[in-house]
C-alpha cells in the first residue's frame, strides 16, 4: 500500500539502530534527573523536549 514505507520489522535492529541515539538523548536527560529542585526539572524538562 505504501511502497515508498520503511519500517523496520526486526526487533532486534530496531533497537541496535535506536542506540546509536541513546547517547546524545541521556547527555540531555542528565540535566532533568540532576536538577536540585523540582521547578528547575520541569524546565530542563521543557527544553529536552
Amino acid at each position: 500500500m505504501y511502497p515508498q514505507a520503511q519500517i523496520q520489522l526486526c526487533i532486534v535492529h530496531m533497537v541496535h539502530n535506536s542506540l546509536k541515539y541513546y547517547k546524545a538523548i541521556t547527555t540531555d536527560l542528565k540535566q532533568v534527573y540532576r536538577s536540585s529542585t523540582e521547578d528547575e526539572a520541569f524546565l530542563e524538562l521543557e527544553r529536552f523536549g
